[in-house]
């Protein structure tokens, strides 16, 4: 018996009627397994594994591969908010695209972001490559969306130097004037965009600094301004954390602490929190 749910990620998550025609499959067997839930049908003549994320089954049904920020964050790379549109990369002459709930119906969504650069072939089906997401980016999504994108995929080594150089080269100059330097001493999304909002400012940043008796704190400004960036609404270790600011402040550092939706959502009043304690000499202090 043919393992169905073994060959069907082996075609790349989804596969074709015409692909499980090969492995001894007929229309009624087709229609038995997808009536027990052994597998899905996506869309008219696509099937998958009833456990497939349900972005890349959306994608699917549409008729197309995760695109652009919607790969990026079905790759686990780090990505900022955005409006929420699903994007999925098709072929330039592809047509009968349909509802990402419901294959039945022709494709009319304002919520779908259709990308017309053609199939990513050498990775999976149902969701492009991460130097494709990154290009993608580079032309669909603002310059503080691609940094941080670039940063994680340069960290997490999705794609390699030498190919986010290439990326850069075909962006136009002024795109390049105002992208940020990218690198890969970010240990968050979050960082990445605190520390290139505040650089544009003109100010000393470092990274991923270590202080004794405290560990590795995410930023210091100047030589003695520490900020820490929570990931999370509700930071889960609150005394640990206020036992690192208290060893911070012992060996003569100032300490600012923000959320990650204070750094989001609410930049003017995170900025206006770091330029208050520069100007008091905060970030100078020994």
């Amino acid at each position: 018996m043919v393992d169905l749910a073994g060959f069907i990620e082996s075609r790349g998550a989804v596969a074709a009627t015409w692909e499980l025609h090969t492995v001894g499959m007929n229309k009624y067997s087709i229609r038995a397994a997808v009536a027990s839930g052994a597998i899905l049908r996506v869309r008219q003549g696509w099937y998958c594994n009833p456990w497939l994320e349900q972005d890349a089954q959306q994608a699917a049904r549409v008729g197309g591969q995760l695109a652009c920020a919607s790969a990026a964050q079905h790759l686990g790379l780090w990505v900022p908010e955005w409006d929420g549109a699903l994007h999925v990369s098709v072929d330039p002459d592809a047509c009968q695209l349909r509802e990402p709930t419901d294959h039945r119906r022709r494709l009319s969504s304002t919520e779908v972001h259709v990308h017309w650069t053609g199939a990513d072939s050498g990775f999976s089906r149902v969701v492009v490559s991460p130097l494709t997401a990154v290009r993608q980016i580079a032309h669909c999504m603002p310059t503080d969306f691609l940094h941080v994108v670039a940063e994680s995929a340069l960290n997490r080594r999705a794609i390699t130097p030498a190919e986010w150089d290439g990326v850069l080269a075909s962006l136009p100059s002024r795109v390049r004037a105002a992208l940020p330097s990218v690198s890969t001493a970010s240990g968050s999304g979050i960082e990445s965009i605190f520390v290139s909002r505040i650089r544009a400012l003109g100010l000393v940043v470092e990274q991923q600094v270590m202080l004794p008796g405290v560990g590795i704190v995410d930023v210091v400004i100047g030589k003695h301004l520490v900020v820490e960036l929570d990931g999370a609404q509700f930071h889960r270790d609150d005394a640990r954390d206020r036992r690192r600011d208290a060893v911070c402040s012992t060996l003569g550092y100032r300490v600012l602490r923000f959320l990650a939706n204070q750094v989001t959502r609410e930049w003017p009043l995170v900025e206006a929190a770091v330029i208050a304690a520069v100007v008091r000499g905060d970030h100078l202090r020994a």
